[in-house]
């Protein structure tokens, strides 16, 4: 079947997703090295083309995209250069994240089609906490990046000298008990009132500001935040890399 394959190759997992159009017909994930099963992924659903966003090293990306490349007839490499639907404001876009870009074209062309046409503010809760906002424009103006759940976790354990490794599984009371709770409400309560009170400072400026948030810690955090008006979105930057080789197939560059 004709369709498009969107490769986000990210800081832990990749993931892969087909497009009929702008229908998300199938997504999985897989660790690098794994490349089997996007060689399935592709067997299965025979895509004609291909984008691929990556925020790993380059020999991390060589095997992914060598294949996507082989078995594919076109493939676009989403770089800051790529043309898309959205212009970039940042500074220094060449540092800019392509995941960072994929969610925040993802989120604004979502975001028109529900009718939104105020600014829209991306929250990525994966390895790291990233908030991004587009303008009601479509210019991306920029963000923060912020520890991850996992990180904080991480880093408490490994740059201190007797506390244990946490997770975010268990007890989360609002004064905890004991190292364990402690620990475990240090950072997920924590997270929780960073976020919240970075959309509201936001929203004070942004009055019609859309919230996304995805990633892997993206739906406990939109169900953590229930005073929150947000959209939670598990596949944004599938969704925005799609939108961009749609955008540039409409265009002729592709």
């Amino acid at each position: 079947m004709k369709g498009n394959l969107t490769i986000d190759n990210g800081n832990t997992t990749v993931k892969v997703a087909f497009f009929i159009g702008t229908e998300l017909v199938a997504t999985n994930r897989f660790m690098r090295g794994d490349e089997q099963v996007l060689d399935r992924f592709i067997s299965t659903y025979k895509p004609e083309s291909a984008i691929m966003s990556s925020t790993a090293s380059a020999l991390d990306t060589q095997a992914i995209a060598a294949l996507a490349e082989q078995r594919c007839r076109r493939v676009i490499h989403l770089t800051h250069e790529t043309p898309m639907p959205i212009t970039l404001g940042y500074r220094t876009p060449e540092t800019l994240g392509r995941d960072r870009i994929a969610t925040a074209v993802g989120a604004w062309s979502i975001a028109r089609e529900q009718g939104n046409t105020g600014d829209v503010l991306v929250i990525d809760a994966g390895t790291a906490i990233t908030y991004d906002l587009t303008t009601a424009d479509g210019c991306f103006a920029g963000g923060n990046i912020a520890p991850g759940v996992g990180l904080r976790f991480a880093s408490l354990h490994e740059h201190t000298g007797r506390l244990p490794l946490v997770t975010a599984q268990g007890e989360t009371p609002l004064v905890g008990h004991d190292t364990m709770t402690a620990i475990r409400s240090g950072v997920m309560l924590g997270v929780t009132g960073e976020v919240r009170s970075y959309i509201a400072d936001l929203k004070r400026e942004h009055p019609h500001l859309g919230v996304f948030i995805t990633g892997g810690d993206g739906k406990w955090l939109c169900d953590s935040l229930q005073d929150v008006e947000a959209n939670y979105h598990e596949h944004l930057a599938a969704e925005g890399l799609n939108r961009i080789y749609l955008y540039n197939q409409a265009n002729g560059n592709c």
